[in-house]
């Protein structure tokens, strides 16, 4: 069925904490940082690497009516199981559900500098998502064939008394059939879905080990911890705010002042993902991933390698252009029953990619401030992040607003 399993990963601090990517706080020093995100998930990559939309394409045959619980369709289709051929035929053909997910993440940070060269911090991410669910009828349903049918076989009188049945079954509305549709399987009514939280929190420490004039290298270690909303096995449209589990990670990079107004950095981040208990619904197949049947699996989700390399170019000494790429390659997950077979279709599909772009504009007071020419260095950046190929995951496009104050 169609769901909106989305993750945002909001990379606190990792573009640095305050000049360079490699800088950290002096001794005694803090910063704040909130950042607002804000995006709009309607489509995804496939195993194909082919952009899709969030639909999926119901066939409410005779099987989905008869899950419906509406008390006149279940004595209208009590009335034809004696034309059994009639009865198998009756369809409402194929209906399209179509959902698109608005996410915003607010991220509130902290940075306390424990020594010159190295710096705490921590990062709480609070989600609020709206998922809409459109709902299409096909036009293709099998009215006219039941009505051929019930004339060459009954005459016009009964075949009209019949027929007038029928008209009441291809008339029924949008939501009753959706109601055969999720009450086939054991899932909640589709339709709208609201839902805010905390998300999964990130902590950390750098530590600039190298520094000269010109050019520097940091270290980064930390976690993540499984704070955040994740899905509900009963729902197809909701979105998770976190994935479950601990992570733990290392981040490695460092930049370059090429001239007075350019400079380069790029980094690295590994993160493990431990394994967790989770309830999930049995797939029938590798393409069928719902099903009326669920249980505890042990996950392990695939260990997560993530790349980036930015530029900063200074218009002035308070603006400054930030161009960016992103790559990220998850591994594939693993999961264990006792069902072998269950376990690799559940696995089948999990290891993703994805590759972005980024720009951000910033007004900043740090290099006045270094200079002697204001009196508190601060940040405000606005990004633009655009997703331009991935596998096996949501396209996830961001705009985000930043506000850094340090002190």
């Amino acid at each position: 069925m169609i769901f909106l399993r989305v993750i945002i990963l909001t990379y606190l601090v990792c573009m640095g904490a305050f000049a360079q990517y490699y800088d950290t706080l002096p001794e005694g020093r803090r910063f704040l940082l909130y950042k607002s995100i804000q995006s709009e998930v309607k489509s995804s990559y496939n195993q194909s690497m082919t952009e899709i939309p969030y639909s999926y394409q119901v066939d409410a045959d005779i099987r989905t009516l008869e899950k419906i619980e509406d008390e006149r369709v279940e004595a209208i289709l009590e009335v034809f199981k004696e034309y059994p051929d009639v009865y198998e035929q009756i369809s409402l053909g194929n209906h399209q559900i179509e959902a698109k997910a608005d996410v915003n993440v607010e991220v509130l940070a902290a940075g306390y500098g424990i020594t010159d060269r190295i710096m705490a911090y921590v990062g709480i991410p609070i989600y609020e998502a709206n998922v809409q669910v459109k709902y299409n009828r096909a036009k293709n349903s099998s009215e006219q064939v039941v009505a051929d049918m019930l004339k060459e076989k009954y005459g016009d009188n009964w075949a009209q008394t019949l027929g007038n049945l029928v008209d009441q079954v291809y008339g029924i509305d949008e939501g009753t059939i959706q109601s055969g549709i999720t009450n086939a399987l054991g899932y909640e009514e589709l339709g709208d879905w609201r839902g805010e939280g905390l998300g999964d929190i990130e902590f950390g420490v750098m530590y600039n080990f190298y520094r000269q004039d010109t050019h520097g290298l940091k270290l980064t270690v930390g976690g993540i911890a499984p704070t955040g909303y994740t899905d509900d096995p009963d729902i197809l449209q909701d979105v998770g705010f976190g994935d479950g589990q601990w992570d733990a990670f290392v981040e490695f990079g460092g930049g370059y002042i090429l001239t007075d107004d350019i400079d380069v950095n790029a980094w690295a981040r590994y993160t493990y993902q431990f394994e967790h208990e989770r309830e999930m619904r049995v797939p029938y197949d590798e393409d069928i991933k719902e099903s009326d049947e669920k249980k505890s699996f042990i996950e392990k989700k695939g260990n997560r390698q993530t790349f980036g390399i930015d530029a900063g170019i200074y218009i002035t000494d308070w603006f400054k252009f930030n161009p960016a790429f992103i790559y990220e390659h998850t591994d594939q997950s693993t999961y264990r029953s006792d069902n072998k077979e269950i376990d690799n279709i559940l696995a089948a599909g999990t290891e993703t990619y994805t590759q972005s772009v980024r720009l951000t504009a910033q007004l900043t007071t740090v290099r006045l401030f270094q200079q002697g020419k204001f009196i508190a260095p601060a940040q405000i950046n606005l990004s633009a992040q655009n997703m331009i190929q991935g596998q096996n995951t949501p396209k996830v496009d961001m705009l985000e607003l930043e506000f850094r104050m340090f002190f």
